[in-house]
């Protein structure tokens, strides 16, 4: 019976081994924000290919290029990859094309920061680093709980600092409350005055800005607004509460959101 029942365990795990997928050795990024995660998993050594785009970290430079904004399918077919991990919502089209032509295609969709730090978890494991993909989440969730307030602290009770995040100026494009970067500024302890438009990216009037008037606003190093006077209305420009931060650290969905949360709570606090 002891023979027949170790017999059967050793059944079980060889037969868990055989199905389990094989690591891919060949892997190619669709967008900079994969590829910042791949290499944050310590998958670096298993991507061959990724999009102009993907500029971080540097040895991502060195990668063979797929396209920018366009996908070359064509040159990813040809270079055989194991797994092509792209982002489903962004890249839809790309996603359909890829499997028309046979690869293994693998998306990511996270819309606030759990699911980002989920992402981490799945797309460790499918790439043979599932531990890793566990550490980046608990430092993201780490993270992401630090500046918030609690309910029985001071700061709970107290008004939170109200923030907005401009993305695009002419027209004018803020954050709203679907966008995974409106949990960045819920994280950074702040309240996004956008919050209330379900979309990710709304448009906002410069007239309901000046109404609202926001206690902070953050813009991208990209963003230059100095040309218009009517910012110069605005107690966040008066009070010299405008935050410049790197775009790539704040819209893409990856390791570095941290940085933002931090850069973002800091300033606040320090003004």
């Amino acid at each position: 019976m002891k023979k027949l029942l170790v017999f059967g365990c050793l059944i079980f795990i060889f037969n868990c081994f055989a199905l389990a997928a094989p690591v891919p050795k060949k892997i190619i990024s669709g967008i900079p924000s994969v590829t910042e995660i791949l290499f944050a998993l310590g998958a670096g050594g298993q991507v061959i290919g990724v999009t102009t785009n993907c500029n971080y970290p540097p040895p991502a430079k060195n990668k063979i290029k797929v396209g920018d904004f366009f996908l070359n399918v064509e040159k990813i077919v040809a270079l055989k990859p194991d797994l092509v991990v792209l982002l489903e919502e962004a890249q839809k089209t790309d996603v359909q094309r890829l499997k028309s032509f046979g690869l293994n295609v693998f998306t990511i969709n996270p819309h606030s920061l759990d699911e980002l730090a989920q992402s981490y978890i799945i797309l460790g494991e499918k790439v043979g680093r599932r531990w890793q993909g566990e550490q980046l989440a608990a430092q993201l969730r780490r993270q992401a709980g630090r500046y918030k307030p609690r309910a029985f602290s001071l700061d709970f009770v107290l008004r939170r600092p109200r923030l907005l995040i401009v993305v695009g100026y002419r027209p004018l494009i803020v954050v709203g409350g679907g966008s995974f970067i409106d949990d960045i500024i819920k994280a950074a302890g702040a309240e996004n005055i956008a919050g209330e438009a379900r979309m990710a990216y709304p448009e906002y009037s410069f007239e309901k800005l000046l109404q609202i008037d926001p206690d902070f606003i953050v813009l991208p190093n990209n963003i230059g607004v100095n040309n218009d006077p009517r910012w110069q209305l605005l107690s966040a420009v008066k009070k010299n509460r405008i935050l410049m931060i790197d775009p790539d650290i704040l819209s893409r969905p990856g390791p570095r959101v941290v940085l933002a949360i931090e850069k973002i709570a800091r300033f606040i606090r320090e003004n």
